[in-house]
């Protein structure tokens, strides 16, 4: 058993011994390897640039535009109607639609459009004057008889004071006994007669007026019904009111017409009138414009991106607001005879009402308005220091890039800000003047986030973005030395 155990003894320390030179071998192999490897090089930590477009602020004397679209329609049309009945009997040599009629100078005569027959308004007339006629006939006798009547009375007045002396006579007679009762019944009984002569004679003296009063006011009719008859003998001659342009003509020669009959439609095309419907907001800035004595200039055009080919001015609005659709009417006056071309009745129009003017305004898009978790807006804007960083692709030069800093531009839990369509109205005081902030990529910027700034031609401007908009609301005002481009200007 001895040498049983001292053979285990050596079998194990002879494995060990291999597996340990095993061991060493493996590790001196993996060592070897090792070295033979080059260490990987260090790169240097990159900073994320983003490239994004920019907006310079300008601070420009503007002008807010309000738009709106309406008819143009005629601002004084009339459609002549007859005014007696009758068969016309003759018309203007070009009674048609479209026939001009010349504005009338004031020693000439107006233009006859059509004639109704006149022959039984003359009879009319005619037989009106003749009643007038006798009419005077009439009050010349009834002045006559009062002249007469007033020597009838006279000459009865003395007739009845000497009769008198003679019944006075006679009774003296009677009581004298040289008079019998019936001298005395005699003379009282001629008396009398003379007595209800001068009541009978002062009594047509009384009616003489009233029927002076009742033979003037038969003169008073017939004179009324002259002059009646004479106005319908004048409307049988149908005459053009004002200048304009004939818009319908409804009759000809030879048919007959009744009163009420609807003869021509005259327009006065020299003045246009444009009703436009303007929201609640623009109704206001307008009614604060026509308060002050200064009616809105306004552009008229075809289409809304068009220029504009006529001008006119606000002058007058609704007196309410629609309340089912929360606008209100503005009324645009067009004076044709000053336009290079007319506008012609019914023509559908885009107009563009000149607003108020904001001097050394600062707008910008609203596209670099964001909004935080507390409701307030911002924009990014870019600071001032400039650095260079390599961008990290090979071949590819260095690129001027800044460092953005968010700015607040209005709490919105105190007011909200004006806006204008694509643009929007900043406080003065908010951002300086030539100062860039950015209008893309806004989701993933953060303060201190890094950007590429793009070269100076590609930077909008306040130019470019009112040089793309669909509708336009805002315009730069021309200054006196031609500095800005005044966009869609009028006289």
């Amino acid at each position: 058993m001895p040498g049983l155990s001292s053979s285990w003894i050596r079998r194990t320390i002879v494995s060990v011994g291999v597996s340990g030179m095993l061991l060493v071998g493996s590790f001196s192999g993996f060592a070897f390897l090792a070295s033979l490897k080059s260490k990987p090089p260090i790169r240097k930590e990159q900073i994320r640039v983003y490239q994004v477009d920019l907006y310079r602020v300008q601070a420009q004397p503007l002008q807010q535009i309000m738009t709106a679209f309406g008819t143009a329609r005629s601002d004084h049309q009339v459609v002549l109607a007859a005014q007696v009945a009758g068969e016309i009997v003759s018309v203007h040599p070009q009674l048609r639609v479209g026939l001009r009629i010349p504005p009338q100078q004031s020693e000439a005569k107006p233009v006859v459009l059509l004639e109704i027959d006149p022959q039984a308004f003359q009879q009319k007339v005619t037989q009106a004057r003749r009643r007038l006629d006798a009419d005077t006939a009439e009050l010349a006798r009834h002045a006559q008889d009062a002249r007469n009547n007033l020597v009838l009375l006279q000459k009865a007045r003395a007739d009845l004071g000497e009769y008198r002396k003679e019944y006075e006579r006679v009774r003296g007679l009677k009581a004298k006994g040289v008079a019998t009762d019936s001298d005395v019944t005699k003379v009282t009984l001629e008396l009398r007669k003379y007595d209800d002569q001068v009541i009978s004679l002062e009594n047509r003296k009384r009616l003489l007026p009233l029927d002076e009063q009742t033979l003037l006011k038969r003169q008073e009719v017939h004179r009324s019904d002259l002059a009646l008859a004479q106005l319908e003998l004048d409307h049988v001659t149908v005459e053009a009111p004002f200048s304009g342009v004939l818009g319908e003509v409804h009759v000809e020669q030879g048919q007959y017409v009744r009163p009420g009959d609807a003869l021509v439609r005259l327009v006065d095309d020299s003045r246009i009138e444009i009703p436009v419907s303007l929201t609640a907001s623009d109704y206001e800035r307008v009614r604060a414009l026509l308060e002050s004595g200064a009616g809105p200039l306004v552009e008229l055009a075809t289409e809304a991106a068009a220029a504009a080919a006529w001008h006119g001015r606000v002058m007058r609005l609704a007196p309410e607001v629609n309340e089912r659709t929360r606008t209100g009417l503005a009324f645009v006056i067009v004076e044709n005879l000053k336009q290079s071309r007319p506008l012609v009745p019914g023509t559908f129009v885009h107009a563009r009402i000149f607003g108020e003017r904001l001097e050394q305004a600062i707008v910008i898009p609203r596209d670099a308005i964001s909004v935080d978790q507390q409701g307030r807006q911002f924009v990014w804007v870019v600071g001032g220091a400039s650095e260079v960083i390599e961008s990290g692709v090979e071949g590819e030069p260095a690129a001027e890039t800044r460092r953005i800093e968010r700015r607040i531009l209005v709490d919105g839990q105190q007011r909200k800000m004006t806006t204008l369509q694509t643009m929007a109205l900043v406080d003065a005081g908010v951002l300086e003047d030539d100062e860039l902030i950015v209008l893309t990529n806004l989701d993933v910027l953060s303060d201190g986030s890094v950007i590429r700034l793009p070269q100076s031609k590609d930077i909008r401007t306040l130019d470019t973005e009112l040089a793309v908009q669909p509708v336009q609301v805002l315009r730069l005002i021309e200054s006196p030395s031609g500095g800005s481009a005044a966009t869609g200007t009028i006289d």
